[in-house]
């Protein structure tokens, strides 16, 4: 219990250093990963059953060679890629707003240090570095929320495309296959 009351003590001092900024990037940080973790879930568990209805519908199609039953297999593929890609253009948003928070976190701290300067001149130096804190942690942690964030991001882009390629790929080649 100590363990956990001393890491919220760290976390909480991490983010008062930061700024309000900080607060900002580590909100859209916990909504980024929790929307690749709802994702990762969906392409885990729900995207094979509707791979397999939608294959089963396809399947269970007497015609499969004409015009209007190609536009159907378009339209399955398209119901597929529609809901698999569902939140990925939000989390690639969320990804670009870290750096730009972590900017916002420089520039306010950069004016809390010019602040002090004019107030103080050159001989506060406390609460100079407080202002060098609230510049440089918001920009150091917005950096890490994107780098992190784009590789979970790049890895569901990956299996996305992927699995696409797959459904599209299985409903073409029933399609030969019945021409034969």
């Amino acid at each position: 219990m100590w363990a956990v009351m001393e890491a919220f003590a760290i976390v909480r001092d991490f983010h008062f250093a930061g700024g309000v900024v900080l607060w900002t990037i580590g909100v859209n940080t916990l909504i980024m990963w929790t929307l690749i973790c709802e994702r990762t879930l969906y392409y885990r568990f729900a995207l094979p059953k509707e791979i397999n209805r939608v294959t089963h519908t396809w399947f269970s199609r007497d015609d499969r060679r004409t015009w209007y039953a190609q536009h159907i297999r378009q339209k399955l593929v398209a119901e597929v890629c529609s809901n698999a890609h569902f939140s990925l253009p939000v989390i690639k948003c969320m990804i670009t707003l870290c750096p730009l928070f972590g900017l916002l976190g420089t520039v306010t701290g950069m004016i809390e240090i010019f602040d002090v300067m004019n107030a103080f001149g050159m001989n506060n130096t406390r609460s100079m570095a407080s202002g060098i804190s609230r510049a440089t942690l918001p920009t150091m942690a917005g950096m890490g929320a994107a780098i992190f964030g784009l590789m979970g991001y790049r890895a569901l882009l990956r299996y996305y495309e992927i699995q696409v390629q797959t459904i599209a790929d299985q409903l073409s080649l029933s399609t030969r296959g019945a021409a034969t």
